[in-house]
């Protein structure tokens, strides 16, 4: 047993998601370095108060860079998982 409630084991699982992708030319900009290019990963997370964390990290990597503009706060942390999908599609957009 986890020790976590079912609302609070659903909470984490749609306030926690992973995805790789490839971000356009000029990758994407980070606080710590600057922009990254290549296969990258995005991590968002919500916790129970809707504070948003998003980073990136190259594909594989151990080292995790946080997104610029960062912090964030969302109204209810049950959007974290849409606005994941959102920033999938507009991070990975094809190549002109």
């Amino acid at each position: 047993m986890s020790g976590m409630s079912e609302a609070q084991n659903a909470q984490s699982e749609h306030s926690e998601r992973f995805t790789t992708f490839k971000p356009p030319r000029g990758g994407v900009m980070t606080k710590e370095v600057g922009a990254i290019t290549g296969e990258l990963e995005l991590h968002t997370r919500a916790d129970e108060d809707g504070v948003l964390t998003l980073r990136v990290r190259y594909a594989g990597a151990d080292e995790w860079y946080t997104l610029e503009g960062a912090p964030y706060q969302l109204y209810d942390a049950r959007d974290a998982g849409v606005l994941h999908d959102i920033l999938v599609e507009l991070l990975h957009r094809p190549q002109p």
